[in-house]
């Protein structure tokens, strides 16, 4: 994916930059425009084929809280939706950056931000109810062992994907925030 590097007083051709809306916006378009974006693509589709396809292959087999099954898929295929939508976020990012007067691309672009927002709220509250279903089922005695007693039994693999899947989106998504932070607090003390 080619990306321009923009400095932190430009701005995309073409867009006047006299009101306090277009300069937001402007730094907006210049956010998706950051390398960082590939990384939480990348992350976004990995992460999100695990979790559907552990999913897929286990999801009825975890009787103790059947839901990590569907927690699993409906994640996973969020994640990758969410993956995809970036992606198109970015490419036309870097297509409004580039042009030289406005284009339909412009709002094409904050309807895809929009619908980012809508599917990571949707992701946040699903993410949630993953966590309790999946650390719910451990404070119950979760077991891989004996599928005959199903009062406690969950697949193994299965369940240990969901507890890792887990506990790396609660590992990636505090070191994005600081790698972001800290390019945006570096790029305004040069």
């Amino acid at each position: 994916m080619e990306g321009a590097q923009y400095r932190q007083n430009d701005t995309p051709s073409g867009v006047s930059s006299g009101d306090n809306k277009t300069k937001f916006a402007d730094s907006i378009i210049k956010f998706y425009c950051a390398k960082l974006h590939i990384v939480m693509i990348v992350l976004d589709l990995v992460i999100g084929s695990v979790e559907l396809g552990e999913g897929i292959k286990n999801g009825n087999q975890c009787p103790i809280q059947p839901m990590i099954g569907t927690f699993l898929i409906v994640h996973g295929a969020v994640s990758i939706f969410s993956g995809f939508t970036l992606m198109l976020a970015v490419r036309v990012a870097h297509y409004v950056c580039r042009q030289s007067e406005r284009t339909i691309a412009r709002p094409i672009f904050f309807l895809l931000l929009i619908i980012i927002i809508i599917i990571n709220l949707f992701f946040f509250g699903w993410f949630i109810a993953g966590n309790i279903w999946v650390f719910g089922a451990s404070a119950n005695g979760v077991q891989g062992s004996n599928p005959t007693n199903s009062a406690t039994y969950c697949q193994s693999d299965m369940y240990h994907a969901a507890i890792v899947l887990i506990i790396a989106r609660y590992i990636v998504v505090p070191i994005i925030i600081i790698i972001v932070i800290a390019v945006r607090c570096c790029k305004k003390t040069k």
